[in-house]
């Protein structure tokens, strides 16, 4: 099972009980969970569905790097067990005790991402569309097949060039997608947009 964790520092203005921190100057983490603890980690019902899911969690960071009161600051989707997983985890995150500059980390504020996504084991042919923005590129996207064969719970992979001026269009256009039929409903579908201008 291939998952992703996607666990990305970023400070921002924390809610009034914590201390707000600058987006500088902020180390990598020095632990994090094992791809087993992801695994173990994964909601049961979520995984038996094969749903992508995330959730951001929202720490202080303790004199020895390790997170305290931590809480979950939103999911997606909602309800679905990723925010009280994500919570399990943050025991497993430590960061230094100092940050590039050498100042200390204890007592700032971190907020960051943690995201189950199962590999798609199937890829779809290119998705070609045309735009008047004038634009070309490539958007990647990982989805699940629905009893319909339509495609729902997509997690943006990659865009090429990088950015999300193409994600809009892109998304809308696999939206309106119907998977193969050799793809069995549940599974999870790679699925490729191309973006040529008109």
């Amino acid at each position: 099972m291939g998952l992703a964790l996607i666990a990305m520092l970023f400070m921002q203005a924390a809610a009034p009980q914590r201390p707000p921190a600058p987006n500088a100057d902020l180390p990598g983490w020095s632990k994090t969970p094992s791809q087993a603890e992801m695994t173990a980690a994964y909601p049961p019902d979520a995984l038996k569905a094969n749903l992508a899911g995330s959730a951001v969690v929202e720490c202080t960071v303790a004199g020895t790097g390790e997170l305290a009161d931590c809480a979950v600051a939103g999911e997606s989707p909602s309800n679905a067990g990723f925010g009280a997983a994500a919570l399990s985890l943050s025991p497993r995150f430590q960061m230094p005790p100092k940050s590039p500059s050498g100042a200390a980390t204890a007592g700032r504020t971190v907020r960051f991402p943690i995201r189950w996504l199962n590999s798609a084991k199937t890829q779809m042919p290119p998705v070609i569309i045309y735009g008047d923005t004038g634009q070309s590129g490539s958007v990647v996207f990982n989805c699940r097949v629905a009893a319909d064969r339509s495609i729902d719970n997509c997690v943006f992979v990659d865009a090429k060039p990088p950015g999300n001026t193409l994600l809009k269009q892109a998304g809308e256009a696999v939206f309106r997608l119907k998977a193969p039929y050799a793809v069995q409903p549940g599974a999870r579908l790679m699925v490729v947009v191309q973006i040529k201008p008109i």
